[in-house]
C-alpha cells in the first residue's frame, strides 16, 4: 500500500512539474512579446525595418516542427525568418507553414541542380559513392 502511495505522489509531483514548466514558459513568452510589441510601438522607421521573429510568429510563421518562441525567449536581435516566399506559398496554395518551408526548400534545391527527392546534385559531371 506504501508502495503505491509513494508512486501516486511520484507521479503527482512530476505532473505538477511538467505543468509549472508550461505555465512559466508560456508566461516568459509572453512577457517577451508584449516588450517586443510595446518597443516596435515606439520604434522609428518602416514596417520593413522592424521585421523580426514576434512578426512572424504573430502571423502563423511557426509550428512544432520549427518553434521560433526560443528565439523570441532568448531576445535574439536576428531580423527574423526569410518569409515572404514561405507567406506567398501558405496563400496560394493553401498548404501549413509546415508544408509552405518545404516546398520552398524544393525549390531552392532544384534551382540549385540538386535532386528534392534524393538530395543528390543534377550534374552530369558529379561523382558520388555509396556505402
Amino acid at each position: 500500500m506504501n508502495f503505491i502511495l509513494g508512486g501516486l505522489m511520484i507521479l503527482a509531483l512530476v505532473a505538477l512539474w511538467y505543468f509549472f514548466g508550461l505555465f512559466v514558459g508560456r508566461l516568459r513568452l509572453s512577457r517577451r512579446l508584449a516588450q517586443n510589441r510595446s518597443y516596435r510601438l515606439g520604434a522609428a522607421g518602416s514596417d520593413e525595418d522592424n521585421h523580426s521573429f514576434v512578426d512572424d510568429y504573430h502571423a502563423g510563421l511557426s509550428s512544432s516542427n520549427f518553434d521560433i518562441s526560443i528565439n523570441i525567449d532568448d531576445g535574439d536581435s536576428r531580423p527574423g525568418l526569410d518569409s515572404e516566399e514561405v507567406r506567398a506559398i501558405m496563400e496560394t496554395q493553401g498548404v501549413s507553414f509546415d508544408k509552405a518551408r518545404l516546398i520552398r526548400q524544393q525549390r531552392l534545391m532544384e534551382h540549385n541542380g540538386i535532386d528534392p527527392a534524393t538530395g543528390l546534385s543534377r550534374d552530369p559531371k558529379a561523382v558520388t559513392f555509396s556505402s
